[in-house]
């Protein structure tokens, strides 16, 4: 019986040995300031896309920004992501021209542990990738530009995209151009006019102002 006793506290002593090392053995969690302090090391990082692109070459490029700082993640590989996408990513801490990359040869390196959840993008995303959001209820930020009575036009003033948007809001309700919004709407593609549009229409829909800082 206590040769079975000893087995027992020997095997979970050991599963728990094998738990520490693995622990040990992982890069460590780093917040995106931190990554001056491991540069040529891995680390693990969490942080809130905000721009990406690929490459010809088929390789990604993402921008993340946790609180004040930013990081480029360098990921060898696409994944489907989002403007707004919460990232976890393990890799490589370099220096590229005095901005800090995170270098990742794996896509199975980089997690979304948290999609956008419906808030409000910039026009960049809808004009990167608008057959994704076709006849779907989407948030979209801007400029208003070019007011008329049934519609106005919502630019990027930095990407220099434009779309129409055709709407009807309450009397109370005053915009004009210059304003920064964000417009909930249904984002649909007209064959006549051969053109993407937001319509605004439905109860659910709206715009709202945005504080410019």
């Amino acid at each position: 019986m206590k040769l079975k006793h000893f087995s027992l506290l020997f095997s979970i002593l050991g599963i728990l040995l094998l738990y520490f090392l693995s622990r040990l053995s992982q890069p460590p969690l780093v917040g995106i300031h931190e990554l001056p302090e491991y540069e040529g090391k891995q680390v693990i990082v969490v942080g809130t896309v905000i721009s990406y692109r690929t490459t010809r070459q088929g390789s990604q490029i993402i921008k993340i920004k946790e609180n004040n700082a930013t990081a480029t993640i360098f990921v060898g590989g696409a994944i489907e992501l989002e403007f707004g996408d919460k990232l976890k990513a393990i890799g490589e801490v370099q220096k590229y021209k005095d901005a800090w990359e995170i270098i990742i040869d794996d896509i199975r390196l980089v997690e979304i542990v948290e999609k956008w959840n419906n808030i409000s993008f910039p026009l960049w995303q809808l004009a990167q990738s608008p057959a994704r959001y076709l006849d779907l209820n989407v948030n979209v930020t801007g400029y208003i530009e070019s007011v008329s009575n049934a519609y106005f036009y919502l630019v990027d003033l930095e990407e220099k995209h434009s779309l129409i948007v055709f709407y009807r809001i309450p009397e109370n309700v005053t915009i004009y151009p210059g304003q920064k919004v964000s417009i909930l709407g249904k984002f649909s593609f007209d064959e006549e006019t051969f053109r993407y549009q937001l319509e605004i229409y439905d109860e659910k829909h709206g715009i709202f102002l945005v504080n410019q800082e």
